[in-house]
């Protein structure tokens, strides 16, 4: 078997998590984390070796010196065409973070490689690497056989355990840029996410709300619920389009995917295209007024009534159990 490249991120003082995650799904193949590569994009990574040798993988390499631009897309597309040039690796994984979405594709292109977006998993026929993702807003699930020898699975980040063995010490090369690494485009601001509490994509816990609750007040006990649980709130696409929440609040087909341990809603009927973002959260715990209500399919628990008579009583009592 050849060895794997993974592309990950490096920030100011850790790497993504993601390439953990993205550990953990190899080792299910039968990959030896001994032979998997860890190409490192970040700015000056000669500074943070520290952070590489705590990736527990056979081997590490990147550029040194180098400014990113805080992620510039089209420098970390010269970075990694560099490193493929040097590796010329036959597979290739990224983890679908914003930067691995805007990368897969361009590197396929580029190298002729083909790729499947959006796995939940890869499975293994006859030698071959078959890339499992969601299809018709959630709906059903496809495996995708690519034909080429050379391929590129972008895989969905938060559905694999992380990887926790600490005993392995990757080696690590770095590359020195022989190239013009300028480009046509420069960012010029980048404006940060206002976030209150935990990112929804990093939540072992989401406690969202949907159009059923009639209004922005509701998300204030909501708010409260998601304190006591250690969790971060979301919104359906209607609440989100009603201005009840900002959009980066917003789960499903045109907002963000999740895959929490538990999500817990109130008031959303479950329309394919928000299932298509939760659909891989392990539990789902549901409220609506209407028995029919889509949500109940994928539902664990599911309480039938409205959420003005069920809520407040599962607030008292999550309330006492913290207490006590």
């Amino acid at each position: 078997m050849s060895k794997v490249l993974i592309f990950t991120e490096i920030y100011e003082n850790d790497f993504d998590s993601s390439v953990l995650e993205m550990i953990s799904m190899l080792r299910d193949l039968n990959i030896d984390s001994k032979n998997i590569i860890v190409a490192a994009l970040g700015d000056d990574l000669y500074s943070k070796e520290s952070i590489l040798q705590n990736i527990p993988v056979g081997k590490v390499v990147g550029y040194k010196n180098i400014d990113t631009n805080q992620f510039n897309p089209n420098i970390l597309m010269k970075l990694a065409t560099g490193i493929i040039d040097q590796l010329l690796p036959e597979k290739i994984i990224i983890p679908k973070t914003s930067v691995g979405q805007d990368l897969a594709p361009r590197l396929a292109f580029k190298y002729k490689y083909g790729i499947v977006n959006d796995c939940l998993s890869i499975e293994e026929s006859d030698n071959h690497w078959i890339g499992v993702r969601p299809v018709f807003g959630g709906n059903y699930l496809a495996k995708v056989k690519i034909k080429s020898d050379k391929q590129i699975f972008c895989i969905r980040t938060k559905v694999f355990d992380e990887f926790d063995e600490k005993n392995i010490n990757p080696s690590i090369e770095f590359f020195e840029y022989e190239h013009n690494i300028e480009t046509n485009s420069q960012i010029i601001e980048r404006i940060q996410e206002q976030s209150d509490g935990i990112r929804l994509e990093d939540a072992d816990i989401v406690v969202a709300g949907g159009r059923g609750l009639g209004g922005p007040e509701p998300f204030d006990t909501l708010e409260e619920i998601a304190k006591l649980l250690n969790a971060a709130v979301g919104a359906s696409r209607a609440v989100c389009d009603s201005g009840w929440k900002d959009h980066s609040y917003q789960i499903g087909l045109t907002g963000k995917d999740i895959s929490p341990n538990l999500y817990f809603t109130v008031g959303i009927s479950g329309a394919s295209q928000h299932m298509a973002g939760c659909s891989n959260s392990k539990h789902i715990v549901s409220i609506d007024k209407n028995v029919d209500a889509n949500i109940f399919k994928d539902a664990e628990i599911g309480a039938v009534g409205d959420w003005k008579n069920i809520l407040p009583g599962f607030l008292d009592t999550l309330q006492n159990l913290v207490k006590n």
